[in-house]
């Protein structure tokens, strides 16, 4: 039976989760990987959020606690150091013909590309949509803003056509391509499968 009341505590140091008893509170609690001391006062109801990154190097998704985020993280698989100072900017990044290469396909999170022109005035009132969602999803989600004018050869690759246009890219690849203008809802509904 399993005990409904028990606490799960990360550890400090090396970052394993701790199953605490409630009746074991008042006790001082050790690790029981590395035995480094826990902080009773940290548990899984005020949990700290952690992060899933890919590593440029490899390719690994590594879930990434947001207290050890700026530490200088480094993937379980191979050790390459993890970028995460881009991971987290809260507006969309302007993407050309010259960055796409860096910032969309070696980019390691999932990337949602906007593709827009400044003629286009769906596109304009799309764009706060995409501005809320960068925000909303910032060090989930990268989210590019594509001007198709300004960057034919990208509009050319992708045969785009009409704008708007969103592009869904991971782990450097071409995900799901749709048309048109969404809601935030339906943006977050598409970009779930590739939390």
């Amino acid at each position: 039976m399993v005990d409904t009341q028990s606490k799960i505590v990360p550890c400090g140091q090396c970052g394993r989760k701790n199953r605490i008893a409630s009746d074991k509170t008042g006790i001082a609690a050790r690790c029981g990987h590395c035995g480094s001391s826990l902080d009773m006062t940290r548990g899984k109801t005020d949990a700290a959020p952690s992060y899933l990154i890919r590593c440029a190097a490899c390719g690994t998704r590594n879930r990434v606690p947001s207290h050890r985020i700026k530490a200088g993280p480094k993937c379980g698989k191979c050790g390459a150091v993890l970028a995460t100072e881009p991971l987290f900017a809260g507006k969309p990044v302007i993407i050309t013909d010259k960055n796409f290469e860096t910032e969309v396909l070696q980019f390691p999170l999932p990337v949602l590309l906007f593709a827009w022109a400044p003629w286009c005035a769906t596109c304009k009132t799309f764009i706060p949509v995409v501005e809320d969602f960068a925000g909303d999803a910032r060090g989930k989600v990268r989210v590019g803003k594509l001007n198709v004018d300004d960057n034919p050869l990208l509009a050319s690759k992708f045969d785009i056509l009409s704008v708007p246009f969103a592009f869904i890219f991971d782990n450097g690849r071409l995900k799901e391509s749709m048309p048109g203008a969404m809601h935030k809802h339906e943006i977050m509904m598409k970009m779930a499968p590739y939390l």
